[in-house]
């Protein structure tokens, strides 16, 4: 019976180190998705002419959750304005919408803090910003690449040697 515990044990363990690391391993996945909306924008606004309301439609009816319903709430809330200006629409709809995103929580407040940018300038202006960010984004998901690795081995680690120390512990 103890045999057969001691397995488990491990195995739960183990488990809680995987889970952990595939935590690390969303962030990267969420900020290259990110770095994909952020392209299709700059695309829409450069190549297609579409202002930020109809951009947003367009590039929310392709995307894939939670960011679906940010772009999709964002062109509904610019429809409507109600006396509200870019900056908080587009903050409002960051935080409301991609706080559980996975998304690291710097980006996230660089994510917020850029609507008050690009809600001020011309097309151009939105192009040269989005690239801008884009590029803030590349470097932060080289940063969580390297940091990744480490951290994963770390996790399937800790699983494994937690799971043994439970076991020396009962034993």
């Amino acid at each position: 019976m103890k045999p057969a515990g001691a397995v488990l044990v491990i195995i739960a363990t183990s488990a809680w180190g995987i889970t952990a690391a595939q935590m690390f391993q969303n962030q990267y996945e969420q900020l290259k998705y990110l770095q994909k909306i952020i392209c299709l924008l700059r695309s829409e606004i450069r190549y297609a002419r579409s202002y930020l309301g109809e951009a947003f439609s367009q590039i929310g009816r392709k995307a894939e959750s939670p960011y679906k319903e940010w772009l999709l709430e964002m062109c509904g809330r610019m429809e409507d304005r109600n006396g509200t200006v870019f900056e908080e629409i587009w903050e409002a709809g960051v935080l409301e919408r991609l706080k559980d995103a996975g998304l690291p929580k710097n980006t996230l407040g660089r994510l917020a803090a850029f609507g008050s940018q690009l809600g001020m300038a011309d097309a151009e202006m939105q192009i040269k910003l989005l690239d801008l960010f884009r590029e803030e984004i590349e470097q932060t998901m080289n940063e969580v690449q390297e940091e990744m690795r480490m951290k994963i081995r770390l996790c399937h680690c800790l699983g494994v040697m937690s799971g043994i120390f439970i076991i020396i512990l009962l034993v």
